[in-house]
């Protein structure tokens, strides 16, 4: 009597429909991969444009008031208008370079002089 084994139908898949399946969410990684580093990069100067909107039409707004800008350097100007509450204390945290050596033709740029952020 010999005893054959009969082959039960497992569920399962095969080495090959794995490897496509693999093979097609690497694929889609890759594609999607560069859109997402240029996202972050697009988020910052947003980001920045708005911040630079902000600290100008606070110095408008200190100019009416006071018929002069804040003096001192960039930081001691944002922080007078922390102070005078034309700005939010978050504006401490960020990186501003005002030129105020025209003052009819005001500069707010975001980060040092030279950085790759400035706007």
């Amino acid at each position: 009597m010999t005893c054959r084994r009969r082959r039960r139908n497992v569920g399962g898949f095969t080495l090959l429909e794995l490897m496509v399946a693999v093979s097609i969410v690497a694929i889609m990684i890759g594609l999607i991969t560069p859109h997402l580093m240029g996202a972050s990069q697009r988020a910052s100067t947003t980001a920045c444009q708005g911040d630079v909107k902000t600290i100008s039409a606070a110095l408008a707004e200190y100019d009416l008031l006071h018929q002069s800008l804040p003096s001192g350097d960039s930081s001691q100007q944002v922080k007078t208008l922390v102070s005078e509450q034309l700005l939010s204390d978050d504006a401490l945290t960020k990186n501003f370079v005002i030129d105020d050596a025209d003052p009819s033709h005001i500069v707010v740029t975001c980060g040092a002089p030279g950085a790759d952020n400035a706007t």
